[in-house]
C-alpha cells in the first residue's frame, strides 16, 4: 500500500513538473532597439510581414561566420538579406549591401529575428526566413 502511494506521488510530481515546463511557446513583444529599422520579411511559406523596430537577437546587426572568421554586418549597410540552405545548425545568408556588393556568411539557424507589425509583435527563427528587405527611413 505504501509503495503504491509512493508511485502515485512520483507520477503526480512528474506530471506537474513536465506540464509546468511547457508554456505557450510565444513571446510578449519584440526587444527594444536603439534605432528603428523598417523591413519587409518574407518567411519560408512566402508570407509577407511589414514591420519596424526590427532586430536580430535584440541587436541591430547580424553576426556570423565567414569561413573561420567571425563577422558582424550592421543593418545600416544591408539592403536585402536572403537566407539559403540549412547545413548542420547554421543557415547560409547572402547580404546585398547598400553599396551594391554582396557578402555571404553563416548564422545560427535557431537565432531569432524580432519586429513590430500593425497586428503586434513578430518573431521568426532564421531557418524560417526567406528574405529580409530593409526599407529606407
Amino acid at each position: 500500500m505504501l509503495q503504491r502511494a509512493f508511485y502515485a506521488v512520483i507520477v503526480l510530481a512528474a506530471f506537474t513538473l513536465l506540464t509546468a515546463m511547457g508554456g505557450s511557446g510565444g513571446f510578449e513583444r519584440a526587444p527594444r532597439v536603439e534605432k528603428n529599422y523598417a523591413v519587409v520579411v518574407v518567411d519560408a511559406l512566402d508570407n509577407k510581414i511589414e514591420g519596424e523596430k526590427f532586430s536580430w537577437e535584440g541587436r541591430i546587426h547580424f553576426a556570423g561566420y565567414l569561413g573561420m572568421a567571425q563577422v558582424t554586418t550592421p543593418f545600416e549597410k544591408i539592403k536585402e538579406l536572403t537566407v539559403g540552405e540549412k547545413r548542420d545548425r547554421k543557415v547560409k545568408v547572402t547580404a546585398r549591401l547598400t553599396d551594391g556588393t554582396e557578402t555571404n556568411f553563416e548564422v545560427d539557424a535557431k537565432s531569432r529575428c524580432f519586429g513590430e507589425a500593425s497586428f503586434g509583435s513578430f518573431m521568426l527563427q532564421m531557418d524560417e526566413v526567406k528574405t529580409v528587405t530593409f526599407k529606407k527611413n
